[in-house]
């Protein structure tokens, strides 16, 4: 089978490094896109186009991480087929993915251009930005199909045990994006406008080339018309694999939202502030991320194998990693955080406000290298439903309010929420690390298997 990896013999942490480390780089250039963007705004526009920008991309992510979260899912059912050796069925799968994953662009699409006033005003969009939020929103949206395409070749190719193509399409188009964001800001003279257009393109670019991969490979998945389908049994089977993870993704950004509106409530200063650190939190909690999704591949395919205890080994070595980048990236931040918020900004109250909430806010990366692993594991085991109703209790009955309490009935304002940064995960460590002791997950992957 072409593009494949399997990932049930061989050396567990050298596995798990070759998988997640191109997945770390993939992420942190996908990431750059609305950082770079961000970057450019700030510099061509001030303060105004930056936050424009940066309270777009919660935004964005919601969308994303929908689409990211059910792309687990369908990387988990192609990662089981592949080690069931049912070739068929794995084919059928994937372009019934293929075909869902399409249909869902169109309408992530047409319902988010219509419904961006709406969206930026339910996060408090400061006036100032209003305008520029909304023009640099409604175009990403019309160029939905493209990151949708790209992130359903990304869960192909994970499932596949493959997390190396994807990283070489997001670098060239990462560099495109770059080139285009100077091109139509600096010498056009484009508003956020073109920060936007770049990104449409550059990642229009990443879909074709993973196409062209696809193709040139002979691989079963063509993107062809003529090869599409929609099988309902494995339809219904993807869903209870990705729903649940996409709707446990959602559930946290749009949690997040609600975070980012309560940031904007303080002010101009406050939304700019709060938007540089959330993205400077996305690059340094994406090893842990990449780590997630290399467990979950890994522990589907050693289940699908009848290899239990390979897949334990790997949650473990998964937390070694991920334990040892947040040291790294916890260093970083917490010493040069209000440098890297100059990046952004010469506004020295944003970046005064921006390193004070990294100093209280980075301390949650050692957690969050405690809970993706656990993630990884239990939505590769099938169990992505407890995830799902764990990050429910979390984000609604404990995140929100305490962020809600702690920024506005308390003097920390901004670095309330802060705080709440480190509450929330270090109580999802410890009902992940409950479930998966009591051997929960057992039955939910026998499902699955009968």
């Amino acid at each position: 089978m072409a593009l494949s990896n399997d990932l049930t013999e061989g050396n567990i942490h050298k596995h798990l490094m070759a998988f997640a480390f191109p997945l770390i780089i993939s992420n942190i250039m996908q990431a750059l896109y609305n950082a770079v963007d961000m970057y450019f705004a700030g510099m061509f526009m001030g303060t105004e186009g930056m936050t424009g920008v940066s309270v777009s991309g919660p935004v964005i992510n919601v969308m994303l991480m929908f689409v990211s979260g059910f792309g687990v899912g369908a990387s988990v059912v192609i990662a089981k087929y592949l080690a069931h050796g049912r070739d068929q069925a794995l084919k059928r799968a994937a372009n019934t993915a293929v075909t869902m994953f399409m249909s869902a662009a169109v309408v992530i699409s047409i319902a988010g251009f219509f419904l961006t006033p709406a969206i930026l005003r339910l996060i408090a969009t400061p006036e100032q930005a209003f305008d520029y939020a909304q023009r640099y929103l409604r175009i990403i949206f019309c160029g939905m199909v493209f990151t949708i395409g790209y992130n359903l070749i990304c869960a192909l190719q994970r499932g596949f045990g493959d997390s190396r193509s994807s990283m070489y399409f997001v670098l060239a188009a990462t560099m495109v994006n770059i080139v285009l964001d100077y091109f139509f800001m600096g010498i056009l003279k484009m508003d956020v406008s073109g920060a936007a257009y770049a990104t449409v393109i550059s990642q229009g670019l990443s879909f074709v080339l993973g196409i062209m991969y696809f193709r040139r490979r002979k691989h079963v998945v063509t993107f062809s018309p003529r090869d599409l389908c929609f099988d309902p049994s494995l339809a219904k089977e993807l869903l209870s694999n990705g729903l649940p993870s996409a709707g446990q993704q959602v559930s946290v950004h749009l949690s997040n939202l609600c975070m980012t509106g309560m940031a904007n409530s303080f002010g101009l200063v406050s939304a700019a502030a709060y938007g540089i650190a959330v993205k400077l939190d996305s690059f340094a909690i994406l090893p842990c991320s990449a780590v997630n999704d290399a467990v979950a591949s890994f522990t589907a395919q050693n289940l699908g194998a009848g290899k239990q205890e390979r897949a334990f080994e790997g949650a473990k070595e998964g937390r070694k990693l991920a334990i040892i980048y947040v040291c790294f990236v916890f260093l970083t931040i917490f010493f040069f955080g209000g440098r890297l918020a100059g990046i952004f900004t010469d506004d020295t109250t944003v970046i005064s406000a921006a390193g004070g909430y990294l100093k209280i806010a980075c301390f949650m990366y050692f957690l969050y290298a405690l809970v993706y692993p656990f993630q990884g594991f239990l939505k590769g085991s099938g169990s992505s439903g407890f995830v799902l109703v764990n990050s429910l209790c979390v984000q609604y009955l404990l995140k929100i309010p305490a962020a809600y309490v702690l920024s506005h009935l308390t003097p920390l304002g901004l670095n309330g929420i802060a705080c709440v940064w480190i509450i929330t995960p270090s109580i999802s460590a410890y009902t992940y690390g409950r479930y998966i002791k009591k051997g929960k997950w057992r039955k939910k992957w026998n499902l699955q298997e009968d």
